[in-house]
Parts: structure tokens; sequence; C-alpha cells
């Protein structure tokens, strides 16, 4: 009999470079409850560039996260875990209406044009999304098998049963898209200490995603070299001043002021790109951010400012129906900034499961 033939009580599980962290959802009467939440940082080594070089401390510290997570310890054995955006690669494309049959050949021949990977040696899946007698519009994910079967490899090392695996930009659109349909396109910027990744979404699947070195520890040394300062006094200063280039933070702006304005211009490239090879009318609507940088004091403004468009901080409890008397999430708005990806994990899980 098939696992998913029965009602799992499935968690979400965010593995990164930087962190590991958990997150489980209980249902009751359809509506929800944060059953616990967790976050542990993992030492610098163990995980480089989203690959796993320490399978067993990893595996130990996700048995750690799980037992002293908040609320209640996650004793649940199937977990939801994500793939890391820069190695998973997501677009929506466009063939010629194919019968049921031939629809697969048809998109292996297009994901080996449009993807720089193996695509033998990926795992590949698609969503036909819309089709009539002349095309079919198709979402099309790749991820290399070697890095999915390593991170199932720690998690079943950890005494974990994996269920499912899903690139972070899906997680992250579950958690802070809207589940009112727009027709509009919408940009998500997920702000991270290693990492700027860029999703385009339009109802109702994400369009392409990007990720540039742009990023906290970016800012970081920027401000250390500057100030002449070590970088664990660079980071209390940057949260301290944020975007402010009054005073004293005048010269912390003018660090990261290089580094903001390449964000910029990849930003306005990135939108240019999207209406010129996807949408003809595609202007985006608004964009959202989220990941740990985005708490950064003026970062909405800036953005606001320079590109143009409405800015909103994402929240992450915007589809999520909570149990009566539980209506105030137990993180705060800010701080769930931080669990946005593994919050769209522990969401699919209750859905799908």
């Amino acid at each position: 009999m098939s696992i998913f033939n029965s009602k799992l009580e499935t968690f979400g599980l965010d593995l990164s470079d930087r962190s590991i962290k958990v997150a489980q959802f209980k249902e009751k009467r359809e509506k929800l409850k944060l059953f616990s939440y967790g976050r542990c940082d993992i030492p610098e080594g163990l995980i480089v560039n989203g690959e796993i070089k320490d399978e067993l401390e990893v595996a130990e510290l996700i048995k750690k996260t799980l037992r002293t997570s908040n609320i209640n310890p996650i004793k649940s054995k199937f977990v939801i875990y994500s793939i890391p955006e820069p190695k998973g690669f997501i677009r929506v494309i466009t063939i010629p209406f194919a019968k049921e049959g031939d629809i697969e050949q048809a998109i292996m021949y297009e994901a080996e044009q449009l993807f720089p990977i193996d695509i033998e040696e990926s795992y590949v899946d698609w969503q036909v999304l819309f089709s009539n007698e002349k095309e079919m519009r198709v979402i099309v994910a790749v991820v290399p098998m070697a890095l999915v079967d390593s991170y199932s490899s720690v998690m079943v090392s950890a005494g974990l049963n994996p269920v499912a695996a899903e690139i972070e930009s899906i997680a992250i659109t579950r958690s802070l898209i809207s589940n009112k349909k727009s027709s509009r396109p919408i940009l998500i910027i997920d702000l991270g200490k290693d990492r700027t990744s860029f999703i385009i979404f339009k109802y109702p699947a994400v369009q392409f995603t990007a990720s540039i070195p742009v990023c906290g520890n970016e800012f970081i040394a920027a401000i250390s070299r500057k100030l002449n300062i070590n970088e664990q006094k660079a980071e209390e200063v940057k949260m301290k001043c944020g975007l402010n280039f009054q005073g004293e933070c005048k010269e912390v702006f003018k660090a990261m002021q290089p580094s903001l304005y390449e964000m910029i211009r990849y930003i306005n490239k990135l939108t240019s790109y999207y209406k010129e090879h996807f949408d003809l009318n595609g202007d985006i609507s608004k964009v959202i951010i989220c990941g740990g940088e985005s708490k950064m004091v003026g970062l909405s403004s800036f953005l606001s400012l320079q590109i143009k468009k409405e800015i909103e901080k994402g929240n992450p409890w915007i589809n999520i129906t909570f149990e009566e008397g539980k209506e105030i999430p137990p993180i705060s708005r800010e701080d769930s900034l931080v669990f946005v990806t593994v919050l769209g994990l522990a969401a699919r899980g209750i859905k799908e499961f």
C-alpha cells in the first residue's frame, strides 16, 4: 500500500548553507495551528553552495533542531524538504500541442535547450497549465539527481522518511501569494545571507527564477572594509543603521551603496527580460520582499524609490486560517520573514498528505 494513500503528519525542513529551519502545522476542523517551529545555525563548511560536505554532522544537527523546536518537539518522521534555489531551475515553456503520450518527449527536448544542466543527470517534473488545439503552456522543474539524492540521504541518516522535495521558490510562493487569483505578475525578492533570489509569479505558477550573489554577507564585508572593523561589528552596525544615510550611518550606507545599485540594475534587467520574453503586457504589479535581510531598516523605501513599484514585506500567514482563539501567529510578522520557505513546505504537507 502506498504511503500517499494515508493522511500523514508531515513537517517542513528548510536546509541551507547557514541554517536548518523546521515547521509543522496541525489541522483541526479545517483550521490550522502552528504546532512547532525551530531554527539551528550550521557551522561553516558543513554545507557549501548547497552541497552537503559532512552528512553525519548535518544529520545530528537536524535531530537536535527537531528535539529543541519551539512550542512542541517534532516527532513526525515524514519530511518535506527544500531544494536550494540556485540548484534547481523552473521555467514556464510553450510547446506545440502534443498528445498525452508525446508530451514528455516534447518537454525533454525543450528542457535540453533551455536549462544549463545535464537533463540525463537530473530529475525533471512538469505540469500542464494551459492547452488548446495549437499549443500548451507547461511549468517545468529540473534539479540535479546527485543533489536531491544527497539531501534524501541526510534525511534518512537523521531517521526521517522523505515524502517530497520542493524547490524553494514554490514553497515561498505558497507562503506569500494570496489564494485570491490575480492575473498580474508579482516579483518576490528573497534576501538572504548568501544570495538574493528573484521569483516572478503569475497565476497559477512561478514563471521563472534567478539568483545573484548580492547578499547580507556582501554588505557586511563592504562595511567591514570601509569602517575597518571586524565582521561581527559590521553586522551589528548594519542592523542598527540599515539604509539610513544620515549622521553616523552615512558611511555605512556608502559602503553598501555599490551592491545596492547592482541589485537595482539586476531587478530592472530582470523585469525587462520578463516583459520581452514572457508577457508583453506583463508589468510587475508589486514586489514582495522576504528573507532575513529584508528586515533591514529602510530597505522597502529604498527599493520602492529606485524601481518605482509598490513594495511590501511578505506575510506568510496570508493563506492560513487559524483555529478559533489562535488568530495571532506565535511568530511575529517581522521574525516570520526568516521562516517563509519552511512554512510553505509545512503548508504543503497539510494540503497534500
